[in-house]
């Protein structure tokens, strides 16, 4: 079959209408396939193997119940000629649909279209245009990214993109901070591409971090560009703008398999991007914070860090969160009101109360892990206040040493006041707290946390008398 032929087949399945829209059962069980086909799986499918997402799944996007009938799509998708039932003949006899228990006790099985198969697989490209077709033409638009990203995150990530980030100024803060920033343009208040490029970074996409004539780090963004006040970088940066954007993106270090481009240009020359790009074909540098780079030569930089970026690239692909970017800001309205400030900073100021934005950023500038469980991967940890947001002025706001990286059930106890610490480190128990919680947390009642700084010290001396409980 022609890739015209099967989309065309794909774009004719027969989907049950509902009253705002489509039943997602259809196209569920075909980007299940999909995603299976994309990763390698043989041309046969059993229901029994199937069940499990198509329950899940059905569970997320269908109406109340639709997960009951996820027999119906296994069973009717012979009827849109996309696939073969391989089954006992009593079952196919029948007038009804096998349920899901009889279609797993006969061991039911199926297989795609022979031509239908062998022109999808090794066709990632074409794999990634039936499912977006599928999305467009029976999802409401607000659920089409997350709608694939979760049931087929491979074919998400084929759409990917790959930049390569010059961060000589500030790679000592951005990369262990889990972030980019740049400004929105330029000392003369003028338009700059690479500042541009923030904007188009996508959940997904890979990032290259050059430092020192050094790729030393790879990283993949898990949350596109907002509107940011500068991160507290020291002395680096000091003729920016404070208004830009700011992206996060979690890295990891290539450590010793760290390398440089300019020794392996007889590889990079012929990749390079004909307009904005990084380096020269000697290898030189050109002055970009940002660039967007092609497949190709992404691959081979991957490939020069002798597979610590695959294995980086992979780990760090697990489980992100494609849901697209909510625009409505948590309305606060005294921070909304105010006409001392501009728009930016109004937007960073209410980030900040629910421990997003320029003020986690600010943060993990100061701290990298949980003081108390020493979980260090970011998605998982709060940035939490110690002085409350709602007691603390601008600067105190979206300050990084007045806010502490926690685990959330340790953010819970913080934030409450059943916790506090010295400033030494050492734990503090609120006569309020219920000792059995920490057992069952197993939470260290002696444990040290190690010394805070002093900028931090004033913060928990605020914490500790006006907080705790």
């Amino acid at each position: 079959m022609t890739n015209s032929e099967i989309l065309k087949l794909f774009s004719s399945i027969n989907c049950a209408r509902l009253v705002d829209g489509y039943a997602p059962h259809k196209p569920i069980l075909v980007l299940l396939l999909l995603e299976s086909i994309l990763n390698g799986h043989a041309n046969g499918f059993s229901f029994e193997e199937l069940d499990h997402d198509l329950k899940k799944w059905l569970e997320e996007y269908g109406s109340t119940n639709a997960s009951s009938t996820r027999n119906e799509p296994f069973w009717r998708l012979k009827n849109d000629g996309v696939w073969d039932i391989t089954a006992p003949t009593e079952l196919m006899s029948q007038g009804s649909t096998p349920t899901p228990n009889q279609l797993i006790e006969a061991n039911v099985s199926a297989q795609l279209k022979d031509g239908l198969y062998q022109g999808i697989r090794n066709n990632p490209e074409l794999i990634s245009e039936i499912a977006k077709g599928l999305a467009i033409q029976f999802v409401s638009e607000p659920f089409r990214i997350s709608f694939i990203a979760d049931i087929a995150p491979s074919i998400q990530l084929l759409d990917r993109q790959y930049w390569w980030v010059s961060q000589n100024q500030t790679y000592r803060q951005e990369v262990p901070g889990n972030f980019m920033w740049s400004p929105k343009m330029n000392s003369r208040g003028g338009r700059v591409p690479s500042y541009d490029f923030m904007k188009d970074m996508k959940v997904g996409d890979v990032v290259f971090s050059f430092a020192d004539t050094y790729i030393k780090a790879i990283g993949v963004v898990t949350s596109p560009a907002q509107s940011s006040v500068k991160p507290d970088f020291g002395n680096a940066g000091a003729n920016w703008s404070d208004d830009g954007w700011l992206v996060d993106v979690a890295f990891e270090e290539l450590g010793m398999a760290q390398f440089k481009p300019k020794e392996h240009m007889n590889l990079l020359a012929q990749t390079l991007p004909e307009v904005l790009s990084p380096i020269r074909p000697d290898g030189g540098g050109n002055q970009i914070y940002l660039a967007k780079i092609p497949k190709h030569m992404a691959e081979i930089l991957v490939a020069l860090s002798k597979g610590v970026g695959d294995s980086i690239v992979d780990e760090l692909s697990k489980n992100l969160e494609f849901e697209p970017p909510n625009e409505e800001l948590e309305k606060v309205e005294e921070i909304v009101m105010r006409t001392d400030i501009g728009e930016t900073q109004k937007a960073q100021i209410i980030y900040s109360r629910r421990g997003q934005g320029v003020f986690k950023a600010n943060v993990r500038l100061v701290e990298n892990t949980c003081r108390v469980t020493k979980v260090s991967n970011p998605k998982h940890l709060v940035a939490s206040h110690i002085k409350p947001w709602s007691k603390s002025n601008d600067i105190e706001k979206l300050s990084g040493f007045n806010g502490l990286l926690l685990s959330p059930h340790i953010d819970h106890l913080f934030d409450k006041g059943f916790i506090s610490f010295e400033g030494n480190g050492n734990l503090i128990l609120s006569k309020k707290m219920d000792a059995s919680v920490l057992d069952k947390w197993r939470i260290d009642q002696g444990i040290n946390v190690g010394d805070f700084r002093q900028e931090q010290k004033e913060f928990l001396e605020y914490h500790r008398d006006m907080v705790l409980v």
